[in-house]
């Protein structure tokens, strides 16, 4: 190879090697535009939420406790019934055969007592007088005990026509408002088995007192005490926020009857305030504060990155974003509480999150700050809760 060759190689290679230089001076010279914001105290709510069904904490469901024609039903889905008020009536013909059967029985046995008892006075005077064996008088006082208890059979069996004839008439164990009507005058009523849980005529709800149930995943649960509070949101009042208390958790989880949900649920109850729109069976979701954090140090959420299996948040000092590790607390939304690593006024890097993913230790960054500012709902969506005393 000649030197002129050589020479040229040799100048070849200097100029790549400055324009690597070059360029890798432009790359770190280059600052990748972020936002930031910094580390300020504030409020954090630990929260479970969860769907569910608004509910009639009092609510009855009607059923007869006898076969038969419904042939009159006196009230429709939305009256108002009081405590004992007749709601609907059966077909009688069948009890009221077997009341007057058992009334006829009745007197079919008292009168053949009063006759065993008159043969045991007169054959009493004769045994004494030794006119009658003594077996012979042995077996009218059997009959007389015999005729006893035949008159006691028959009185019970009075009892339970009685109870039977009274079942035709439904009345309402509460008082309360018809919230659903299952059947129509006509219609055969089926008493419950243990496969069969009978025919509903009606469901019968007090509205003054209204609860959510919500599903609640297992894993969360552990976290649910009672009395905990809980916004509730109505999909028929988009506006409105219902503030309730968890009074009840279940022990045992939901039973699903298809058998195609591999999740475990519990229900929990929460208590609402009394307002005159909310009925049952509408659709809601909750959520439960488990635990609130005052004046401590909070940082959006969407800061917190992860490198090296390590949580930390990408801090801005002299110009360029420096990794530092973080240990956090509770999270919230879009809040997580920082417990060390940060202090209070510490600029942090907070997105955008395209940028926020790419970023690298200590790389050049101008930045805009933003003020993280936390909405509030109006006071006016807010109904605070009545207490009510219900226990569990």
């Amino acid at each position: 190879m000649s030197k002129k060759m050589k020479r040229g190689i040799i100048a070849g290679g200097i100029v790549i090697i400055l324009v690597i230089i070059i360029v890798v001076n432009l790359k770190g010279k280059s600052a990748v535009e972020v936002l930031a914001s910094k580390v300020q105290r504030g409020k954090i709510e630990e929260i479970v939420s969860a769907p569910g069904k608004i509910h009639a904490v009092k609510e009855v469901d009607i059923n007869s406790d006898i076969m038969g024609k419904l042939i009159k039903l006196y009230v429709e889905e939305g009256d108002w019934v009081k405590k004992g008020q007749v709601l609907a009536k059966l077909d009688s013909i069948e009890q009221f055969a077997a009341y007057r059967r058992a009334i006829a029985n009745v007197g079919a046995m008292n009168a053949d007592l009063e006759f065993k008892q008159t043969q045991f006075k007169r054959k009493k005077e004769l045994y004494k007088k030794k006119l009658i064996s003594k077996e012979n008088f042995e077996n009218i006082a059997t009959e007389v005990e015999l005729a006893q208890l035949n008159l006691e059979n028959a009185k019970t069996e009075l009892k339970r026509a009685r109870r039977s004839l009274n079942k035709i008439t439904l009345r309402s164990p509460i008082s309360g408002t018809v919230t659903r009507v299952e059947v129509e005058e006509g219609e055969n009523v089926i008493i419950g088995t243990m496969n069969n849980p009978g025919t509903v005529l009606l469901t019968v709800s007090n509205l003054d007192a209204m609860e959510m149930i919500g599903d609640v995943n297992e894993s969360e649960i552990p976290l649910i005490s009672l009395g905990n509070s809980a916004r509730v949101s109505i999909e028929a009042f988009p506006d409105t926020q219902f503030i309730g208390t968890v009074y009840n958790v279940a022990s045992l989880p939901k039973i699903d009857l298809t058998g195609q949900s591999g999740a475990v649920e519990f229900e929990v109850k929460i208590a609402l305030p009394h307002h005159p729109g909310i009925l049952p069976g509408m659709s809601a979701t909750c959520e439960i504060i488990t635990d609130v954090k005052k004046d401590i140090l909070r940082i959006p959420l969407q800061a917190v990155v992860t490198k090296k299996k390590e949580k930390g948040v990408y801090g801005i000092k002299d110009g360029k974003a420096k990794f530092t590790t973080i240990k956090a607390g509770i999270t919230q939304g879009r809040w997580a509480e920082v417990t060390e690593g940060l202090k209070e006024e510490d600029l942090i890097v907070t997105g955008p999150l395209k940028i926020l993913m790419k970023l690298t230790d200590n790389q050049k960054v101008t930045w805009n700050e933003t003020k993280e500012v936390e909405k509030k709902p109006a006071p006016s969506q807010e109904i605070e809760r009545e207490s009510k005393g219900i226990k569990k």
